[in-house]
């Protein structure tokens, strides 16, 4: 009896250890960092790694509104997304009524050593199937994320972070994506000759696309005034 007690008092620390991740209460971190931000103006570098399209890089200026306003501005023919990429990953997890957040162990993403995180949607969130995300869970930031819908196929983002991790705002963004099961239209604005020959896969071979987003000179929570978001 004595040394099941021992036994016993020696797992302890164990099982406390195993059950001190609590994802949910790690995404509500996340999601009280990003509540700070009423809006922002920043400056963004985009770099394309698109099959069969052949698009120079793009200067802009990125424009948002809490809850939904999102902009970007460059000037001539250009390759943006209409929806922003940041506020889908944020708004997939803002509702924690609606899905089942599981952890699923560790892991270390560009040095940083991360959470994983599995959420399944118990109640409809749009044609979510699947998101996973790798979390530092002592900065309270999103370093990747995987987002698996029924019609778009697997989205997965990459992020850096630097003075402005204080609001969840990265300096870098990479979007990673299927071209064959991600549906152009919905996500991006694209030139009508370059979409003809994006289309062009004769052998309906996967292929991955990429975007890189580069923000700098962020100014945050300066009132932007709605009409600001209108169509030029």
């Amino acid at each position: 009896m004595k040394n099941y007690f021992l036994l016993l008092l020696c797992c302890i620390p164990f099982i406390g250890k195993s059950q001190s991740v609590d994802p949910k209460k790690s995404i509500n971190k996340i999601n009280e960092k990003f509540s700070k931000v009423a809006d922002y103006k920043a400056d963004v570098a985009m770099q394309f790694g698109i099959p069969n399209v052949k698009i120079s890089n793009i200067n802009a200026t990125v424009l948002y509104k809490n809850p939904n306003k999102f902009k970007m501005k460059a000037k001539g023919l250009f390759f943006l997304p209409k929806q922003n990429p940041m506020q889908n990953v944020m708004n997939t997890l803002k509702d924690t009524a609606n899905y089942q957040a599981i952890y699923s162990g560790k892991a270390l993403v560009n040095g940083t050593n991360c959470i994983i995180v599995n959420i399944i949607p118990i109640k409809p969130m749009g044609d979510l199937v699947l998101g996973k995300f790798w979390i530092d869970d002592v900065k309270n930031l999103i370093v990747k994320s995987e987002i698996t819908t029924k019609n778009n196929g697997t989205v997965a983002t990459e992020n850096k972070f630097g003075a402005n991790a204080i609001y969840a705002l990265p300096d870098e963004i990479k979007i990673n994506m299927d071209v064959n099961k991600f549906k152009i239209p919905k996500m991006l604005a694209l030139d009508i000759n370059k979409k003809k020959k994006l289309d062009a896969n004769p052998n309906n071979k996967k292929e991955s696309a990429s975007i890189t987003l580069h923000f700098t000179n962020y100014i945050i929570n300066q009132k932007i005034e709605d009409r600001e978001f209108t169509t030029d």
